[in-house]
């Protein structure tokens, strides 16, 4: 069903998240990923920008074995909301700081016998969870193929705390990427073999995520951790996979006029301020500027808004405010609604346009956007 405009008449401008979409999208990831496969839904970075609370709740909803997140603020901020799912830390902890991890009942990772070691430190009556964390190839994070095995040995010598999980990332986004990825997976399925041979029983396993579910991959895990693909976003090149079976998550975002100006009896069009490109008489106003997330077009690209089915052309913007050109045909008014990206009618502003005009991509303006307006859902 449709969001309701929420009363927001000191900053009317908003984000929102069609959760059907959320819905569709896990489904399809559990489907392409087969029976019996867990889902650590990865809701790092604010949800992708689509707003941490309100998506948590959606895929806590649905079921979601897992959530995971960089974030202590999102982290506890799901927990806050009385959201009960598991939560996987994604490493970005300094071993001080595994104790508050551990309090606050989330799952640590750790990559060292440091972190290790604070982990069961910092744990109670009860043994701490935690999850290790592999570099099989990525070389960003993570302990190396070599010297995994001794780790995971050392580690099931402590006292309070033990391994749940272990997991690597390798993403890519072309087929010279694919390939490096598929190559460097059976090492790190290898090492699952031989921790399992040396003893250690490690309950959940990852490699996957979104890039090898959109090319078809499946694999000897018994976990998946997506990210891009439960927003309905493209996580490798349209030559390499297309984007069939997910939908967006993000709706729309919307903001409601707050002026609207004839400029008959001057200024000229062309001579200065936000009249240089102005062709036509009136303008409108909505306040969905930098401070919203919402950047200037760039390298001689012009942004549009919607209007009901009609596309209006944005003349500038500046930290608060963003100035649209009217045509004399469209009857607009104070408190009409412009939608900046998608639309309620067949014409729509996706996500892709949008990022286009600003010479970035879908993710970075999904950020730029991130935390800056309230998100409504629509049927939650």
């Amino acid at each position: 069903m449709p969001a309701a405009s929420p009363d927001l008449s000191t900053h009317p401008t908003w984000m929102e998240i069609d959760a059907a979409a959320l819905r569709a999208n896990l489904a399809e990831i559990r489907r392409r990923a087969g029976p019996g496969v867990r889902v650590i839904a990865s809701v790092k970075a604010n949800a992708y920008g689509h707003g941490i609370v309100p998506v948590a709740k959606v895929l806590a909803a649905a079921g979601v074995e897992m959530l995971a997140t960089g974030s202590f603020t999102e982290a506890t901020a799901i927990r806050a909301a009385g959201i009960t799912t598991p939560v996987l830390m994604l490493a970005g902890s300094l071993p001080e700081g595994m104790a508050k991890l551990v309090g606050a009942g989330l799952i640590p990772t750790v990559y060292d016998i440091r972190g290790a070691q604070a982990v069961s430190e910092a744990s109670g009556t009860e043994a701490a969870p935690m999850f290790l964390k592999v570099d099989c190839g990525m070389g960003r994070l993570g302990v190396s193929l070599a010297d995994a095995p001794k780790l995971v040995s050392d580690i099931s010598k402590l006292d309070g705390a033990y391994l749940q999980g272990i997991y690597t990332h390798l993403s890519f986004k072309d087929a010279a990427g694919m390939a490096y990825s598929q190559a460097r997976l059976v090492l790190f399925y290898d090492l699952l073999r031989a921790l399992r041979a040396a003893g250690h029983d490690i309950a959940i396993s990852q490699a996957l995520a979104s890039s090898a579910l959109m090319v078809g991959w499946q694999d000897e895990c018994n976990a998946i951790c997506p990210g891009h693909l439960l927003y309905g976003m493209p996580s490798v090149g349209s030559a390499l996979a297309p984007l069939q079976g997910f939908t967006p998550a993000l709706h729309a975002v919307k903001s409601r006029v707050i002026d609207v100006t004839d400029h008959l009896g001057g200024p000229l069009p062309g001579s200065g301020g936000y009249h240089v490109n102005r062709r036509l008489r009136r303008t409108a106003v909505v306040p969905c500027g930098l401070n919203d997330g919402n950047r200037s077009a760039t390298n001689g690209q012009t942004a549009e808004v919607l209007f009901g089915e009609r596309r209006l052309t944005v003349l500038g913007g500046s930290l608060e405010h963003l100035v649209i050109e009217v045509p004399d045909d469209v009857q607009i008014s104070i408190g009409d609604t412009v939608s900046v990206i998608g639309g309620e009618g067949e014409q729509r502003i996706g996500i892709a346009e949008y990022a286009e005009w600003q010479g970035a991509s879908s993710i970075e303006c999904m950020l730029s956007l991130s935390a800056r307006m309230p998100v409504v859902i629509r049927g939650a």
